[in-house]
């Protein structure tokens, strides 16, 4: 945990002595994360080399909050042989898979470049001193070598590109050319102050590292490379606690994990949410841990472990975590007819929904129920279940387990059709909300709940 790490772009930094330094776990703070699911290794190499050859993956990853120092976790609780890892280095990003190389700096482990992680565990690096501004969009490649790996720890939905380069180089500049920004969005500006937003807004701002005149916005993988929308061995990414910094953690299913936004925007509304809070004086240190996993059920296994299954791991035992919002069961309610095995009750439901409140207050956090949004004309769409969908939303609104409650479906309910989406902000399905969608969900929501 000995690492100094260069300030990208004009972020002035006095970078602290490495030497001597150290910290607790309790003095660390979530600023990203990731929900872990197992994947059983593809046969076909060409689709994810993983295992098969000696690799260098790129991730990015875009953190809600800054600090001074960062830390990175890497996990591999979900695979049954040890996790080697040979080497791993975090910058920031340009576009594309390119990096500012100024910021590249490798990461250690107890003071080693490489660190092999047992079946079932997770290991963090040892932390990197240097100013991280908050909305940063962190790069970690990490250097994979062929290995004998039946079960990956991964989590499938990010929304974000991955790319795989052959050979292990982690310190390689780009993969490719860098990316156009889709028209019309563009990520925010971590050099910037945060200003605040009025509630038609959508929070986003100007880019870092804006198009050069002429530049090719067209993108183009090296020979080799493959690219993903997963993210890979990644659990956490860290600050150090500052004042009365904490975490939201945010549980559920697609809607949460950000299902049919546009790629590589960061239109989640829980990323969405992020500046929100931090325009606001008395919310400015909470940052967003988003542990949605599309396909996710309450009950039973599906896609991921179920939210009764996962709440300790993905929500209790979150570094720094204290608030919950709670967004989940569309899926337990969607598949109850698929088959036998898929049945539910609105009891069931009742019972599991007390269960997540008493587990969240147990552990001295604040658990937010959010209402599930409607659905009508969705291809998993039933009576019975819209009617659970109803109970189970007044419960929400009206239940004294809960210290608060976001009325999602208020939001993004069609005036006009209660249990259809409004059109505007429908992403074609009539299950998951388009970006506009997204913009609403987060601008619809209360501050004051975070600040009790």
């Amino acid at each position: 945990m000995r690492l100094s790490f260069a300030a990208p772009l004009c972020v002035l930094a006095s970078l602290l002595p490495a030497a001597g330094f150290a910290q607790k776990d309790s003095d660390w703070v979530g600023t990203w994360t990731s929900a872990a699911m197992p994947l059983t290794q593809p046969s076909d190499k060409a689709k994810l080399p993983l295992g098969y050859d000696d690799v260098a993956v790129r991730q990015v990853v875009h953190i809600s909050q800054g600090g001074k120092r960062l830390r990175v976790a890497f996990t591999n609780e979900f695979g049954t042989t040890p996790l080697h890892i040979r080497a791993a280095h975090v910058a920031f990003l340009a576009a594309g898979s390119r990096i500012l190389p100024a910021t590249d700096k490798a990461l250690t482990f107890d003071g080693s470049p490489e660190i092999t992680i047992a079946p079932g565990q997770f290991a963090y690096s040892d932390a990197v001193v240097e100013s991280v501004p908050i909305f940063s969009d962190v790069v970690i490649t990490t250097s994979i070598p062929a290995q004998t790996m039946p079960t990956i720890t991964y989590h499938a939905l990010g929304m974000t590109t991955t790319w795989f380069a052959p050979g292990g180089d982690v310190a390689a500049q780009e993969f490719e050319t860098p990316a156009a920004v889709p028209p019309g969005i563009q990520p925010p500006d971590v050099s910037a102050p945060v200003r605040s937003l009025s509630r038609s807004e959508s929070p986003v701002q100007e880019p870092i590292v804006k198009p050069q005149p002429g530049a090719d916005t067209k993108t183009a993988a090296a020979p080799g490379v493959i690219k993903t929308s997963s993210w890979y061995f990644l659990k956490n990414v860290e600050v150090n606690k500052e004042g009365h910094s904490a975490a939201i953690v945010t549980i559920g299913d697609s809607i949460t994990d950000g299902a049919r936004s546009t790629p590589d925007t960061n239109r989640r509304w829980p990323d969405q949410l992020a500046p929100l809070l931090a325009a606001n004086k008395k919310t400015k240190r909470l940052g967003i841990l988003n542990v949605g996993i599309s396909g996710n059920r309450v009950l039973k296994f599906g896609a991921g472990p179920s939210a009764l299954d996962r709440f300790d791991r993905d929500v209790v035992k979150q570094p720094g975590a204290k608030y919950v919002v709670l967004l989940d069961g569309i899926n337990d309610i969607g598949n109850m007819h698929r088959a036998p095995v898929d049945a539910i009750t609105e009891k069931e439901m009742l019972d599991a929904y007390t269960t997540l409140a008493n587990k969240a207050h147990a552990a001295g956090l604040k658990i937010i129920a959010a209402t599930m949004t409607p659905y009508q004309g969705a291809k998993y769409y039933s009576e019975d279940g819209e009617q659970i969908r109803e109970h189970l939303n007044t419960f929400f609104r009206t239940s004294k387990l809960f210290d608060g409650v976001i009325d999602f479906d208020k939001i993004i309910a069609d005036p006009q059709h209660p249990l259809q989406f409004n059109p505007k902000y429908d992403s074609g399905d009539h299950l998951h909300p388009s970006d506009a969608g997204y913009t609403a969900m987060a601008a619809g929501i209360d501050l004051k709940l975070f600040r009790k």
